[in-house]
């Protein structure tokens, strides 16, 4: 079941999860007995899911770098970190 993300939402890695640079696959989000390959678009938003940031300021940290589509960004977060947190990978 979907959860229902608002703008205050702080995601954050949990613990024995880390985001990593690989020079042969890319960007790696690595749990234990699970591997999830993220492209650059989703590793810049996990960077930012650190507890500290709210979802509205991921939202807010990423639109200058990628052409002010708020509502684009917002839809791509969201759908990502709720995919994650369902795999137990983010932790709301």
């Amino acid at each position: 079941m979907p959860v229902a993300l608002l703008p205050a939402t702080r995601p954050r890695l949990p613990r024995g999860v880390r985001l990593r640079r690989d020079a042969s696959r890319g960007w790696l989000l690595l749990a234990p007995e699970t591997v999830f390959e993220a492209n650059h678009s989703a590793a810049e938003i996990l960077a930012l899911c650190d507890g500290q940031h709210t979802l509205a300021e991921v939202v807010d940290a990423l639109a200058p770098r990628h052409g002010g589509n708020r509502a684009r960004i917002r839809e791509d977060a969201e759908r990502l970190i709720g995919a994650l947190h369902q795999k137990r990978l983010l932790d709301l």
